[in-house]
């Protein structure tokens, strides 16, 4: 987790990036930033935590694996 949730923040940021230098103008205001990183992060965290407790719980067990992986990827 200390590898792959700074991994997620550094992918999105450049996305952000890349977005902003393709239409060169920022869709963020001045007072929407910090709401938006706060949120960033949080989601980031949740997410990496969210996929490491779904590998422990299914890591003996196989059984119901992909319906949980599908709701996995309906919920993010």
């Amino acid at each position: 987790a200390l590898v792959d949730i700074p991994l997620f923040w550094t992918l999105f940021c450049l996305m952000f990036g890349i977005v902003v230098l393709v239409s060169r103008i920022c869709p963020l205001t001045a007072d929407s930033i910090l709401p938006l990183i706060i949120c960033i992060m949080g989601y980031g965290a949740s997410l990496v935590l969210l996929v490491y407790l779904i590998a422990f719980k299914f890591r003996r067990r196989r059984s119901n694996c992909y319906i949980w992986c599908l709701i996995f990827i309906l919920v993010s």
